[in-house]
């Protein structure tokens, strides 16, 4: 839980700026405005909204200095299958509010859509579509250890009562976000190139 304790919030005012990646339009900025919450007993600021000057969209920080939204991870990717495009969506949306648990299940999810979309058949075991992916060459050739450190990373999330990190997830996203690149916003790139 972000903490926010009791303070008179105060009307926007120009402060010295500070630079953040807006979690809204993505673009990085330094915000010179925000509204303030201010403890006249301790003499301090607590918590501000800095608001993005390209989107106008409010950036909230706790009296923690934490972020209540961190930027969005990764980026559109074109040519997507929709149903593919619908969870690779929602990872995002997860990794962004924090929910790196969340996150890793649905890279698993999403990695079977993919198995699925590529030709092989629905119902089998998350290690098989792994190795589906592998043994056509759809998982680059230099990413199979990639590939296998997600499979584990995957599984004790789901069978483990550990919780996983920000470093963890990022990790799975990196592979994920590579995997639809190459084979779906790349695919007619280099299919051109070859003939």
């Amino acid at each position: 839980m972000y903490k926010f304790r009791q303070g008179d919030w105060q009307t926007p005012s120009n402060i010295v700026a500070q630079t953040f990646i807006c979690w809204n339009c993505n673009k990085e900025i330094a915000s010179e405005k925000a509204y303030r919450s201010y403890d006249s007993s301790a003499r301090d600021y607590l918590s501000f909204i800095y608001l993005c000057p390209f989107c106008n969209a409010p950036i909230i920080i706790d009296d923690n200095k934490k972020e209540a939204l961190l930027p969005l991870p990764g980026k559109e990717i074109e040519k997507l299958p929709e149903n593919i495009k619908v969870v690779y969506s929602e990872i995002r949306k997860c990794m962004q509010s924090g929910c790196f648990n969340g996150a890793i299940m649905l890279m698993r999810k999403l990695i079977m859509h993919i198995a699925v979309e590529e030709g092989d058949v629905d119902g089998k075991k998350f290690e098989q579509y792994i190795d589906f992916l592998c043994s056509n060459g759809i998982v680059p050739k230099k990413s199979k250890n990639k590939a296998d450190s997600v499979r584990k990373l995957g599984n004790s999330t789901n069978h483990e009562v550990e919780n996983r990190t920000l470093e963890e997830a990022k990790n799975c996203f990196e592979f994920i976000e590579l995997l639809l690149r190459v084979n779906y916003e790349f695919a007619d790139i280099m299919e051109t190139k070859n003939e």
